[in-house]
């Protein structure tokens, strides 16, 4: 196999398994969404912004390795510096 063909091979399984996958993640958030309504479900304020902070982080990270940055603020401050509002036990 030529350096060519392993590349168009390479970026044919890119283009097969990444957009499935894609897919699936932006799905998860979607249910994970429909948790939100208020008349169904009550929830710890403190954890759930200390869950999307480390899910922001995730992204970022994610990203990154694909050669994309991005910003992500919470609260106006940088993600990777914002401080957890639970208390660690």
């Amino acid at each position: 196999m030529t350096p060519e063909e392993r590349d168009q091979l390479r970026r044919d399984n890119f283009s097969r398994l990444f957009p499935p996958a894609v897919e699936k993640l932006i799905d998860r958030l979607r249910v994970v969404k429909q948790k939100s309504v208020k008349g169904n479900y009550a929830w710890d304020q403190d954890l759930v912004h200390d869950t999307w902070v480390e899910i922001a982080k995730a992204f970022a990270d994610c990203a990154d390795a694909f050669g994309v940055t991005f910003e992500v603020l919470v609260d106006g401050d940088g993600v990777d510096y914002v401080k957890p509002k639970r208390k660690l036990k």
